[in-house]
Parts: C-alpha cells; sequence; structure tokens
C-alpha cells in the first residue's frame, strides 16, 4: 500500500497474511515497505481496492501480484478500522487469512521479483517473527498495526483447526498425504506436539469416518517402519 491517499475522504485497503507451514514451523511472508510512511519497515502486503472492485478481487490482483500461487486459498479474518491505524489518513483495512503450500510458496519465492521473505512465527505471550538470517521482529517493529493483525490471523487460525479443514489447505498435495503430514500441520499451527495415537483418533473420527477425507490406494515407505497409507481430502 504505497499510493498516496486523499486527506478528505475514507480509504479501504486489502492486506493479506500469507501463511505457509513447513520446517516445522508456522511462516508468514513479508516485506520491506519501499515507501513513506514507515519507509525500510517490514509490512504484510496491501494495496487500496478500487472504486471499481471488490476486496476480493483486490485480494486477487495482490496474490498475482506477489505470490502468483494457484494452489493459495484466501478467506476475510477481520476488518480493522482504528481511526489513527495510517498516519496519511483514515483508513480502513480488510484482512484476509493465506494459506499456502510450502513447497509451492518456497518454489514461487525462488522465481518471484516480489520482495517477499519467510519469517518463521512465535506467538506466546507475545509475537516474535524470525527471518532465515536470524533477524528477530516483534509486532510493535511491523509497519501500521499489522502485528495486531497477525496476532489475530494466528488467533483465528488455531481457532479453525479444529472444525474447519483449513489445516489441510497447507499440505503439498491434498491428493496425496499421509496422517503423520497433518499432524506437522497441526503441530506447527498450534505450536505443539501432539500425542500420535490420540491424533489419529481423532482425525479418523473427524475427517475420515465422515467422509472428509478418503484412503488411497497408494503408501509411503519411511525408513524400515510399516508403509503409510495415504490420503485425498477434496474441499
Amino acid at each position: 500500500m504505497h499510493e498516496e491517499l486523499c486527506p478528505d475522504r475514507m480509504h479501504v485497503t486489502a492486506d493479506i497474511l500469507p501463511l505457509t507451514v513447513g520446517d516445522g514451523a508456522l511462516h508468514l511472508l513479508l516485506s520491506r515497505r519501499p515507501a513513506p510512511p514507515y519507509q525500510g519497515c517490514w509490512a504484510l502486503p496491501g494495496r487500496l481496492v478500487g472504486l471499481d472492485e471488490s476486496a476480493e478481487s483486490a485480494v486477487r490482483i495482490l496474490l498475482r501480484e506477489t505470490l502468483p500461487l494457484k494452489e493459495a486459498y484466501f478467506e476475510q479474518l477481520y476488518t480493522f478500522t482504528d481511526v489513527s491505524r495510517d498516519p496519511r489518513g483514515r483508513v480502513i483495512s480488510m484482512a484476509y487469512l493465506v494459506a499456502a503450500p510450502w513447497r509451492k510458496a518456497k518454489e514461487t519465492l525462488q522465481k518471484s521479483t516480489g520482495g517477499l521473505t519467510p519469517f518463521r512465527v512465535k506467538l506466546g505471550a507475545a509475537l516474535t517473527l524470525e527471518s532465515p538470517d536470524g533477524l528477530i521482529l516483534s509486532g510493535s517493529d511491523l509497519a501500521f498495526d499489522h502485528g495486531r493483525i497477525i496476532e489475530t490471523g494466528v488467533l483465528r487460525l488455531r481457532g479453525k483447526v479444529d472444525y474447519t479443514d483449513i489445516a489441510f489447505r497447507f499440505l503439498n498435495d491434498p491428493d496425496s498425504f499421509s496422517l503423520g503430514e497433518v499432524q506437522s500441520v497441526f503441530e506447527a499451527i498450534l505450536d505443539k506436539a501432539a500425542d500420535g495415537s490420540n491424533f489419529r483418533r481423532f482425525i479418523r473420527a473427524r475427517y475420515e469416518e465422515t467422509g472428509r477425507i478418503k484412503a488411497t490406494e497408494q503408501s509411503q515407505v519411511r525408513g524400515r517402519g510399516r508403509p503409510a497409507a495415504l490420503y485425498r481430502i477434496t474441499f
């Protein structure tokens, strides 16, 4: 969001939280702002919503510009309306959660010129973000109120994993995955280990027995152990 704003009118932006799960952790993609305000600060990708477009259309355009990934899923998170959230004027932010599979996200980032960097997300008593080169950020280090938006998004994501299919949106292949892969996604989102037996009972009762996921005829060899059954999900 780098455009000039009219001081006598209200503006609406679409801001996205591009999240992905890899290496056992939840990651958020951020970029540095190239212009004031908060020039040089890390921020969520965002853009003004045009008079002739919906917020969802703005998000699709933003994704094409920053993370051209067909597999990315998005849904509205919350609308942030604090009067002083942007020093340039009255700006309302419609924030969206974006879930992207790790393998495809990494491939896209390597090819993209959008300037996005994956930060490992830790949210306990406070928000901490760590880049691959060891840079540590807190919520207050980010532009605008993006720290608050990220905290809201991560908490919402954690609250949704038990009763929606959103965790499966992070899988590298929704047509061929093991329950161990699903467990890794849940653990990364919730930031805590799960008991394997209890987790599998939960997944089978909530997803397999209800037909939300189905076993395939394939299996995955894992070292010397018994091959793991593979599943697919239809969204």
